[in-house]
């Protein structure tokens, strides 16, 4: 019953399922048609599901659940994860049949993140006298 396994949280309308144990073999009980039973049955209770896979390229767990979603968001690190990684994870991800929604960048500075305002645009800062 999924009333047994999800769970509310201190945001008022926000729910989780926690993973739990992980089992022996995880990309099996991921094929199950358990597992897509469980997504179609989340989708008819909630208007959004955020599910939170393991990295892209270490198993295929991301690509399976991803086909059983509507689509899917790579999250990803502001100066750690080259560009061309990205791209190659975003295409594996396609090829799962999920349709690409966008990217999340992580742990931005501040810097980085004003260079390219408008308002700020060919400014720099400047010492007062």
């Amino acid at each position: 019953d999924l009333g047994d396994i999800i769970c509310e949280t201190n945001v008022p309308r926000l729910m989780v399922v926690p993973s739990g144990k992980v089992p022996p073999n995880p990309t099996a009980l991921l094929q199950n048609a358990y597992f897509n039973k469980m997504i179609e049955a989340i989708k008819n209770i909630f208007d959004y599901i955020i599910i939170d896979t393991p990295p892209i390229g270490l198993v295929v767990d991301a690509a399976i659940i991803a086909n059983a979603c509507d689509g899917f968001i790579l999250v990803t690190q502001a100066g750690r994860i080259k560009r061309n990684y990205v791209e190659k994870a975003k295409e594996q991800m396609e090829q799962s049949g999920s349709k690409f929604l966008g990217i999340i960048l992580n742990k931005v500075s501040e810097s980085v993140a004003t260079y390219g305002d408008y308002g700020n645009y060919g400014k720099r800062d400047r010492k007062r006298k």
